[in-house]
């Protein structure tokens, strides 16, 4: 039998001052290479609290990664309060091609974002890596961050998302000042556990788990090189800022923006497929009835539109020329006045 290489936490963390990076194997596949989770973990000299992040999730969202592992090696040890721990590239099977979801390995091209906390007995591959994740890093976990993007598909405005506070008793005014910390133009405020993805979220696992958590939305691969090391550098900064924040380093308290959005969104989704067409781009406004957006068939003719439910702003849109049947077209904010 195959020895896989662990990840022991515990064993870890028993030596303080020490900066390591690995890989937890999972399984290995059918060309001889090896399924694996890359992970990184600082443990500070002094007691503290455990941050662990998660990026790429979904294969095709980068931005988080490269935040977690610039960040990682900035780090001095000796003058950090608890547990740096970082996962850049959940879904690394998914990256390796570039997709969203791991579609080379997983006969049912599983979502990995859409079946927390994954199943290590019954479950596809993917789940099991999620069940990995999950046993290995995240009940170890007080601060939890996870990073996402538009990826191939979608362009969407900075983002962090929080819990709403007078919902959430516990973490709501905790994860409100996380959120901020990454300087983004919107904050999006979700009701505790509820996603589209319902209790197979992080978010729902974090609220089962006593975690207090962030998600973060940032930019996605349309954009030009230089515009991408902005969005590398919004979340290396709001990392730097958070660990700041919860006292794991001995920087200025964070200083917020002024002008932040606050919204509820909405993914809307076109009928038929076709090419698309962008009316409100990001950032802008729209009053309720208005076209957002618009789909056109082989022949020119419009054959579909994205109406705006309500008085909001636009928070993202899809970017490729063609649009599937019942695509995301367009994530649409309702803006939070209170």
């Amino acid at each position: 039998m195959i020895e896989l290489a662990k990840f022991d936490y515990e064993e870890l963390i028993k030596h303080r001052g020490t900066k390591t990076k690995g890989f937890l194997e999972v399984a290995l596949k059918a060309d001889g290479s090896m399924m694996k989770i890359p992970y990184v973990i600082a443990v500070g000299a002094m007691d503290g609290p455990t941050l662990l992040m998660d990026g790429g999730i979904h294969g095709d969202e980068v931005e988080g990664a490269d935040a977690i592992a610039r960040v990682f090696k900035e780090i001095d040890p000796q003058k950090l309060k608890g547990v740096y721990l970082g996962v850049p590239h959940l879904n690394l099977e998914a990256y390796s091609i570039g997709k969203r979801v791991a579609s080379s390995i997983d006969y049912t091209a599983a979502d990995m974002n859409r079946n927390m906390p994954g199943d290590d007995v019954n479950g596809n591959i993917s789940s099991t890596v999620l069940a990995k994740y999950v046993k290995n890093f995240v009940r170890h976990a007080d601060y939890w961050l996870t990073f996402h993007s538009g990826g191939n598909k979608l362009m969407l405005s900075p983002v962090a998302c929080y819990t709403t506070p007078h919902l959430d008793k516990k973490f709501g005014d905790l994860t409100l000042k996380m959120a901020r910390c990454f300087d983004t133009p919107f904050i999006w405020r979700n009701d505790p556990g509820t996603t589209i993805d319902g209790d197979k979220s992080m978010r729902a696992m974090s609220d089962k788990n006593g975690i207090a958590y962030i998600c973060l939305e940032m930019g996605g691969n349309v954009m030009f090189g230089k515009d991408r090391e902005e969005m590398y550098r919004l979340c290396h900064d709001g990392i730097k800022n958070l660990m700041n924040l919860i006292k794991m380093t001995d920087g200025p308290e964070p200083v917020f923006r002024e002008d932040i959005i606050d919204v509820t969104v909405e993914y809307l989704h076109n009928t038929h497929g076709g090419k698309y067409h962008m009316v409100k781009y990001l950032g802008e406004t729209a009053e309720k009835g208005e076209v957002l957006g618009y789909v056109t068939d082989v022949f020119g003719e419009k054959i579909d539109e994205c109406i705006a439910p309500y008085d909001g702003i636009v928070v993202g849109t899809w970017t490729p020329p063609v649009i599937q049947p019942r695509e995301w077209c367009c994530i649409y904010g309702k803006i939070v006045q209170d």
